[in-house]
C-alpha cells in the first residue's frame, strides 16, 4: 500500500504496518484473524518490541482490536463504520482535490496520473483486482502530492481503513464503470484548474463509494450483525 519512494524513509515498524495492513486489506487476514505477536516476531526474524509497535500503529488506524489474553484481532468492517468514516473522507478528500487543481504546480501530477486513469477507463468491468490496485495506487499519489501536511498526513491515516471499503464497492462492475469515469472527470477539472468542481467531482466519488459498499454489506445475510 505504499510507495517505493515512501518505502525508503520507513521505520521498521512502519514496514510490518504496511504490510500487515496490506494483508487485512486484500482479505488475507479476514475480521476475526488473531494476529499472534510470537508468530510474526518468528516470520518476520525480529523481537517483540517492532511487531508490538506495528500493531499498535494498526489499532490506532481501526484495523485491528487488542484485546487482553487474545492480542491483536483483525477488526470487523461494519455499516455504521463506514457512514462515519465517509462522511469524514467525502470532505478531506473534496478539499485535497481543490487544494491540487488550484496548485499553480499541478501540471508534474497530472503527467504522473494521466496514464494510470485512461488505464483505469479500459480495466473498469474486466479486471476487478486491477482496477482496485490501480484506484488506490492513484489515490495514494493524489494524498502522496499534497504540500498541505496536516490534509496529508490525516488522508493517508484514513486509507489504511477506507481501502477495505473502497475493494467491496469495486466489486460492482457497474461502480467500477462509474468510478472510472468520475476519475477521468476529476482529472479533466484538475488539469483546468477548476477547484470548485474538482471538490464536488471527488466527494461525490468519495459519496458514492460509501453507498456501494454499504449495498454490499447488507446484501450479505452472514454480515447481518455487521450492520450496528
Amino acid at each position: 500500500m505504499s510507495s517505493p519512494a515512501s518505502e525508503l524513509t520507513q521505520t521498521l515498524p512502519e514496514k510490518i504496518t504496511a504490510t500487515l495492513a496490506e494483508r487485512i486489506v486484500d482479505g488475507s487476514y479476514p475480521p476475526g484473524s488473531r494476529l499472534i505477536e510470537a508468530t510474526l516476531s518468528q516470520e518476520f526474524g525480529l523481537s517483540h518490541g517492532p511487531i508490538r509497535d506495528a500493531l499498535r500503529s494498526l489499532q490506532h488506524a481501526g484495523l485491528v482490536t487488542i484485546l487482553p489474553y487474545r492480542g491483536a484481532v483483525v477488526t470487523d468492517v461494519t455499516v455504521r463504520e463506514i457512514r462515519e468514516l465517509y462522511q469524514v473522507r467525502a470532505a478531506l478528500v473534496g478539499l485535497r482535490a481543490r487544494w491540487i487543481a488550484e496548485d499553480p504546480q499541478r501540471a508534474e501530477l497530472v503527467a504522473k496520473v494521466k496514464a494510470p486513469i485512461a488505464r483505469m477507463q479500459q480495466l473498469a468491468g474486466k479486471d476487478r483486482a486491477e482496477y482496485t490496485r490501480m484506484a488506490l495506487m492513484v489515490n495514494r499519489t493524489l494524498t502522496e502530492s499534497l504540500s498541505n501536511n496536516w490534509l496529508r498526513s490525516t488522508l493517508a491515516s484514513l486509507m489504511l481503513q477506507t481501502s477495505r471499503y473502497t475493494r467491496l464497492a469495486l466489486a460492482s462492475a457497474a461502480h467500477q464503470k462509474y468510478s472510472a469515469r468520475q476519475w477521468q472527470a476529476l482529472l479533466d477539472a484538475i488539469e483546468s484548474g477548476d477547484g470548485e468542481r474538482a471538490e464536488k467531482i471527488a466527494a461525490t466519488l468519495s459519496q458514492a463509494t460509501r453507498d456501494e459498499a454499504t449495498k454490499f454489506l447488507e446484501n450479505k445475510p452472514e454480515r447481518g450483525a455487521a450492520r450496528a
